[in-house]
């Protein structure tokens, strides 16, 4: 004790000066150091305000987007589901117009076949009448039975088949 004695006057000057320090830092340095920490707990709660309304936002724009992707999907659909009818609405137009245009060209033909059968026929009595008209002359010419007049018919008639194959 007698250490405590000796020194007592340092101790008390050592422990007011601590005190005093303790108070001026209290006053001093502990108000902006609070202050310091006020704001940024101030600052970490605006920031996390503003996150939570970020993300609050950003999920309305996902859930409006996932929307508009659903829209643009179901009218792809339909755009596909319409660009199908419109195909097979064409297909059957041109199919359509290949069964007008064949029965043009078969109508055509029959025309083409029908005159060509007339004209097979005009020229046919042309020779037939030729035929008869020489046949007659002959006979007339000869005056002739009946057997020659037959045998004249027959001869007449066998080369109206021979020119006729020739052709």
């Amino acid at each position: 004790m007698e250490f405590l004695l000796d020194h007592a006057y340092s101790y008390f000057f050592g422990l007011a000066a601590f005190l005093i320090f303790a108070t001026v830092i209290a006053k001093v340095g502990i108000r902006p150091i609070v202050q310091a920490i006020d704001a940024r707990e101030a600052k970490l709660k605006s920031e996390l305000k503003e996150s939570e309304d970020a993300y609050a936002k950003a999920k309305q724009l996902k859930e409006a987007l996932d929307a508009q992707l659903r829209n643009a999907e179901s009218k792809i659909g339909e755009m596909m589901a319409e660009a199908r009818r419109d195909g097979e609405a064409a297909k059957a137009q041109l199919v359509e117009h290949g069964r007008v245009e064949l029965d043009a060209i078969r109508t055509r033909a029959l025309r083409e076949i029908d005159a060509a059968r007339s004209a097979a026929v005009i020229n046919l009595r042309a020779e037939v009448a030729e035929i008869a008209t020489s046949v007659a002359e002959k006979i007339i010419r000869q005056n002739l039975d009946a057997a020659k007049h037959e045998q004249l018919v027959t001869t007449a008639i066998d080369a109206y088949e021979t020119k006729g194959r020739a052709k």
